[in-house]
């Protein structure tokens, strides 16, 4: 199986231990645009982004990570790819559309907004020829109004034109992920290529195990905001719980974490090995919680190796 990234195709078997949803930069275009360097310090960034990335590298070995930015929220192509080079890291970036309503996607039609993201995805990324290796879509608190739905349909209808994946954040606190998941469904998407992200903000297997029985993955991925959320040790035991009940090959571990977000560039006065948590994360601190909660060497290594490359694989 072939996978898009930044700097050419891979295969499958290539991926490594691979982090499935990170964030190189989600800084707001308009504020780029119009402010410049006062706003958004690209060359600050880069050198920051390629810092944190090669001590992830270096220091646990991690050789993949997939960018879940999409379009509108904030992706620049031509940064990732930079960090990809400098690193020497695989790194995929992402296609589809955040969930905040925005004018230009409120009045376009859903036909269109899914010919514009299937034109980028087989033709490649505004000027770069730089091909999504993965679609991103998103649900928050406001859940799927008629505007959501239209924006979910489009991205997966693109997928499934594709073969591509599709990541979808979504808040398990409102349990709409059987929703999504039909949306999804309905534009004829193999929910065995849906990653059901931001599952690991809550510890309610009841739920978790309905949505994996519908046949997706789930994405244990925030584990970079465990202070701000559900504690390390709660996910941990959640990990440990569904992997006891048989559901470790669809689970993918993940930080969530973002080098430059909508504040603008890179934190100028937090230097990159400073940054805490940050992308070694899971590593040294979740795979110790995981081990210590019954989880076994092997399940974690299924986890952050096999479990991305079969997800690719899926069909």
């Amino acid at each position: 199986m072939r996978i898009n990234t930044v700097t050419g195709s891979i295969d499958s078997s290539e991926l490594g231990p691979t982090l499935m949803h990170e964030h190189i930069c989600c800084a707001d275009w308009s504020m780029r645009m119009n402010f410049g360097s006062r706003f958004f310090d690209y060359d600050k960034v880069v050198d920051d982004a390629v810092a944190m990335f090669t001590k992830m590298n270096r220091e646990c070995g991690v050789t993949t990570v997939v960018d879940g930015t999409p379009l509108n929220l904030g992706r620049d192509v031509h940064l990732i790819r930079a960090v990809a080079e400098r690193t020497g890291l695989q790194v995929v970036a992402s296609s589809g559309f955040y969930y905040q309503e925005e004018p230009g996607l409120m009045f376009y039609p859903e036909e269109q907004l899914a010919d514009l993201l299937l034109d980028e995805c087989q033709n490649g990324i505004a000027d770069t020829g730089i091909l999504p290796g993965i679609m991103k879509a998103a649900v928050e608190t406001g859940g799927v109004t008629p505007y959501v739905h239209k924006i979910l349909s489009a991205v997966a209808h693109t997928a499934a034109q594709t073969g591509l994946p599709l990541f979808c954040h979504h808040n398990p606190h409102h349990m709409n992920g059987g929703e999504i998941l039909s949306i999804f469904e309905s534009q004829g998407m193999s929910l065995s290529k849906v990653i059901l992200g931001h599952s690991g903000d809550t510890d309610d297997l009841v739920y978790l195990e309905e949505m994996l029985k519908r046949g997706c993955y789930l994405g244990m991925d925030r584990f970079g905001y465990c202070e701000m959320t559900l504690s390390l040790e709660k996910r941990a035991a959640t990990v440990v719980a569904l992997c006891e009940k048989g559901y470790g090959n669809r689970l993918l571990l993940s930080h969530d974490l973002v080098v430059a977000g909508f504040f603008g560039g890179a934190d100028k006065d937090t230097k990159p090995e400073d940054r805490s948590p940050d992308f070694t994360f899971i590593h040294k601190h979740v795979l110790p919680a995981l081990l210590a909660a019954g989880l076994t060497q092997d399940e974690f290594d299924m986890m952050i190796i096999e479990n991305p490359k079969r997800f690719f694989e899926e069909e």
